[in-house]
């Protein structure tokens, strides 16, 4: 029994001398990766905000609408400018303040009644609310949709609140084509 207990005294002892002491990087590391995976309610409520209207736009170019999808692109841009950047933490605060601002101008290209500048536009504009939203953080399981006869068959992509493909970027034309690429979860 005594040998037992000096046993795990002697391994408590080694574990926690082996043990080297955070530095203060590693435990601002550790908290960015906290605040980026679990994101403040203002910030879920400004990424839900964001999400919502974005999917709005998503749907009316499904549904060959570009004046739905004008008028809902107003909803996204002011979604947009609203996320407070500097409620984020760490070394990516300046890379999602970049993406807002990229995001925030090419949604403003959707205000055209141009059905075809507005499916290019939505296309840039999903890559980069893929990154944003993988950086800033999401409320829900959102899936990146691609397209594979998109621009020539170079291929597009979309994010969609579900796994049923409903093309944006041909609409009615061929509303089934693609295919789930990717998944963003909340973590």
């Amino acid at each position: 029994m005594i040998k037992k207990s000096l046993f795990a005294i002697a391994l408590g002892m080694i574990l926690f001398s082996c043990s080297e002491p955070k530095t203060e990087q590693e435990s601002q590391t550790e908290t960015q990766e906290i605040s980026i995976e679990s994101p403040t309610v203002s910030e879920a409520n400004g990424i839900s905000s964001i999400i919502d209207a974005y999917l709005e736009v998503k749907d009316a170019l499904v549904n060959d609408n570009s004046s739905e999808a004008a008028s809902k692109s107003a909803a996204l841009v002011a979604a947009l400018k609203s996320f407070d950047v500097s409620s984020s933490e760490g070394e990516d605060i300046e890379e999602v303040e970049r993406l807002q601002v990229e995001a925030t101008l090419v949604a403003e290209n959707l205000n055209s009644e141009d059905i075809a500048a507005q499916r290019e536009s939505f296309q840039t504009l999903s890559v980069l609310m893929k990154d944003f939203i993988q950086i800033a953080g999401t409320d829900r399981t959102l899936y990146e949709q691609y397209c594979p006869m998109y621009k020539n068959n170079t291929g597009g992509v979309w994010l969609s609140a579900s796994t049923d493909i409903k093309n944006p970027l041909f609409g009615s034309a061929m509303l089934t084509c693609g295919s789930v690429k990717d998944t963003i979860a909340v973590d």
